[in-house]
C-alpha cells in the first residue's frame, strides 16, 4: 500500500512542470486586460451603493438605540478576589 503523502511528494519531485502552466502569467494578464475594457461599474453605481449602505446602517442603528436594553444601565458585576488556589499564590507558598 502506498502512502498518499509519498505519492504527492513523488508528483512534486517530477523534473518538469506540467505543460498547462506554460505561459500562464501571460494568459492571466491578457484576461485581466480584456475584462477591464468590457465594462464595469460606473462611479454613479458605486455612489448609489455607498448611499444605500449608509442609510441601512443609520436605520439599523436607530432601531437598536430605540430598544430599552440599549438605554438601560448596565448591571454591576461583583468581582470576588478569592485567590487562595491561584497558581501564583501556590508557587509563593502562601
Amino acid at each position: 500500500m502506498t502512502d498518499p503523502l509519498d505519492h504527492d511528494l513523488a508528483l512534486l519531485a517530477r523534473p518538469a512542470p506540467p505543460a498547462a502552466l506554460n505561459d500562464l502569467e501571460h494568459r492571466v494578464t491578457l484576461a485581466i486586460a480584456a475584462g477591464g475594457e468590457a465594462g464595469g461599474t460606473s462611479g454613479r453605481g458605486l455612489a448609489m451603493a455607498a448611499l444605500g449602505a449608509m442609510l441601512l446602517g443609520l436605520a439599523g442603528g436607530g432601531v437598536m438605540s430605540a430598544r430599552s436594553e440599549a438605554r438601560a444601565q448596565p448591571g454591576r458585576i461583583a468581582v470576588v478576589l478569592d485567590a487562595g488556589l491561584a497558581p501564583s499564590t501556590l508557587l509563593l507558598g502562601r
